[in-house]
Parts: C-alpha cells; sequence; structure tokens
C-alpha cells in the first residue's frame, strides 16, 4: 500500500480504515469478555479455545485435527497442544483415521458433550447481549456482510 491510499488497485476512505479497526477491535472485546464470563464458571473447566473446538465437534461430528486447526484457525502446534490438554481432561477422543495414518479422527467424548451442553446456554446470553439492540434485519446483514469479507479474503 502506497501513500496515495491504494490498496491492490482499489482505493479506501478513511472511514473504511475506522471500520476496520471497529471491527479488530469488537472481535478483541467480544473474545477477552467471553473468556472472562467462562472464568465465571471454574467448574466447567473450558478456555475459549477449547470452547471452539467442543462446538467444532458439536456440529461437524468427527474431524481430523488438521480440519480443526483449519476450521478455528490455529497452527498445527497448537491443535496438538490443545488437543492432548482436552483428552487428558477427557472431552475428546482421538483415534487414528483408518484411511490415512498419519491422521487422527477427534470426537467428543459424553463428557465433552456435556461441557459443550453446559456452555451453549452461556454463550447465547452472551450472544444476546451483545447483540442488544440489533434488530433480526441487521442481524443477518452483519452475518452476510461478515461472510463476504471472509470469502473476499479467502480469495
Amino acid at each position: 500500500m502506497g501513500m496515495s491510499g491504494t490498496l491492490i488497485g482499489s482505493t479506501f476512505s478513511k472511514k473504511t480504515e475506522v471500520s476496520g479497526i471497529t471491527l479488530e477491535r469488537t472481535v478483541k472485546l467480544m473474545r477477552l469478555t467471553f473468556s472472562r464470563i467462562l472464568l465465571q464458571y471454574p467448574e466447567i473447566d473450558v478456555t475459549i479455545d477449547q470452547w471452539v473446538i467442543l462446538q467444532l465437534l458439536a456440529q461437524k461430528g468427527v474431524l481430523s485435527q488438521y480440519e480443526i486447526g483449519e476450521l478455528s484457525f490455529k497452527d498445527a502446534p497448537t491443535i496438538t497442544r490443545m488437543i492432548d490438554l482436552m483428552v487428558a481432561k477427557n472431552y475428546v477422543t482421538r483415534e487414528p483415521d483408518d484411511q490415512d495414518k498419519r491422521r487422527f479422527k477427534i470426537s467428543l467424548t459424553p463428557d465433552g458433550r456435556s461441557r459443550y451442553d453446559m456452555i451453549k446456554p452461556i454463550v447465547q446470553a452472551f450472544r444476546s447481549r451483545a447483540y442488544d439492540g440489533l434488530s433480526q434485519n441487521d442481524l443477518h446483514v452483519m452475518d452476510k456482510t461478515l461472510h463476504k469479507i471472509f470469502d473476499n479474503l479467502s480469495k
């Protein structure tokens, strides 16, 4: 990006720049706030990153460590450490993949499913608080917009 204010052939304004900062700040504040909420429930014993894995497995079923890394935007060593910890806590199982001996299949244990079920209403309450004052249309537009930005950056 040069001094002219262009980025890969398209111009942007200060308003666009501020929106990027606003998006970044909002994501960081949501993550920090949810982390603090989880700490209020020590009996749950799940971090925000572990929650992401529990949620992915609850929604998608069995996943490889690679797939979890791709879906959560975490590198392989980080995913391995997180899975090791979650196996030790009996939240997930790690089984060899019959199709590819270099990969493992990760799935929820009954205790992992229980943790997911305990946290889901906490997440819903948190999101309800975060989205207070937004209409269903606002939420739909926000979701559509964020997906478009994601798709643009994934190309």
